[in-house]
């Protein structure tokens, strides 16, 4: 009580001596006491702090809920506890109404009641204030979802002879997951040409285009993870349309990575460059393992060296290798979140079971495989609501 600074406002000089005496009794010293509403308007304006104004509704200069609205338009953030003479309980239950803490007769303001109501007011008005904090961060915290959710494909690109569908999952307001397909062209005519969405491009611009695909994981989830991968992404982009060697790119990537990156923090990502007239794929990993699953539902994990992006900042990576893709063979590429998502006993999904649902509806469409998977993890865990982010790339080889 010692650090609570009260304002009381009353024009009466018996009412104000004894309202100070029975305050200061209970502990409460930094106590200013005016006359006039004019007078309480001014020290308001210029006081550094001020936590509860005590009011009495007839003033030289105001009469009525008048005074109390006056104030508590211009100083909302203040909490008022009216202290007033008239026993009027209809007067009262307006007050409250307009957002008065608290009304108390002068005729009951004991020491007791006077500290009760102080008190209340103020822990109302900071339960007030927790309450707006929190509104206000999940707006802010919905504005970043929603701007993390543009910065990944809206649609994926329908590129012949391929099958693509994807998911994306955070496990909080916004993630450390993103995945990108990047369009690049083989002969731009200019640096327009290498920034052309997908969208917009023919179905001759999309087989004369090479692909950067990719999926990441920032160590970790939430903002603080969401703020390295769009940064991340940003360099991969970049880099896509100077660098052609897999490898180069993502050691470019790394050193960035690194500069933005604290101690402990890091990126796993997958890169590859998908050439539709050849089918073939090649890639680098920084520490992110992705899979083939051939016709036969038998899956391989193509060989990979690199560590995760972030860790080591000169490191150099080479590409790890590059895929001939056939007809009916599915490439995976999932974040960690997906295949360790648990059962109530705590039993690990496994890249196995993954795999087995992939098998079992390899005849359907890409999307329907996807839904396939997470309809899988449901059944498996009772929900899709994972400790960690959950991604997804599918890609299918078709006709």
């Amino acid at each position: 009580m010692q650090n609570t600074s009260l304002l009381l406002v009353e024009d009466n000089i018996l009412d104000a001596r004894l309202i100070t005496s029975r305050l200061q009794k209970i502990g409460y010293e930094a106590l200013t006491h005016v006359g006039s509403l004019e007078e309480a308007v001014n020290w308001l304006k210029t006081a550094a702090r001020v936590d509860v104004i005590v009011l009495d509704l007839t003033l030289p200069d105001s009469m009525g809920l008048h005074t109390f609205q006056f104030l508590h338009q211009r100083f909302a953030h203040i909490p008022i506890v009216i202290l007033s003479g008239r026993n009027d309980q209809e007067l009262a239950i307006k007050a409250v109404s307009l957002g008065a803490q608290d009304y108390v007769f002068k005729s009951e303001a004991s020491s007791c009641v006077l500290q009760r109501s102080i008190r209340y007011a103020i822990e109302r008005r900071h339960r007030l204030e927790m309450e707006m904090n929190m509104i206000a961060m999940d707006r802010d915290l919905e504005y970043a979802r929603e701007i993390q959710r543009h910065l990944l494909p809206q649609t994926l690109p329908e590129i012949a002879g391929v099958d693509m569908a994807s998911a994306y999952i955070p496990a909080n307001w916004t993630g450390g997951d993103f995945f990108d397909v990047i369009p690049i062209s083989r002969q731009a005519k200019n640096n327009h040409d290498l920034w052309q969405p997908a969208h917009l491009m023919s179905e001759e611009d999309k087989l004369n285009s090479i692909w950067g695909l990719t999926i990441a994981d920032v160590s970790s989830h939430g903002f603080a993870p969401s703020l390295i991968m769009v940064d991340t992404r940003r360099v991969l982009r970049t880099c896509s349309h100077i660098l052609q060697d897999p490898g180069e790119i993502l050691t470019f990537a790394n050193r960035a990575v690194s500069e933005v990156t604290l101690e402990g923090q890091f990126v796993t990502l997958c890169y590859g460059r998908y050439d539709p007239l050849e089918r073939t794929l090649e890639y680098c990993s920084a520490g992110h393992p992705f899979w083939v699953i051939n016709t036969e539902g038998i899956r391989s994990m193509p060989d990979y060296n690199g560590p995760a992006l972030g860790l080591l900042h000169d490191y150099q990576y080479g590409t790890d290798g590059k895929l001939q893709l056939k007809i009916g063979e599915i490439l995976l590429v999932v974040t960690d979140g997906l295949y360790e998502c648990r059962s109530d006993d705590g039993e690990l999904f496994g890249i196995e079971r993954v795999c087995e649902v992939i098998h079992q509806h390899r005849e359907k469409p890409g999307k329907e495989i996807v839904k396939q998977i997470l309809k899988a993890i449901y059944r498996f865990s009772g929900s899709l609501r994972s400790e960690d982010d959950i991604t997804i790339l599918l890609i299918k080889m078709v006709e």
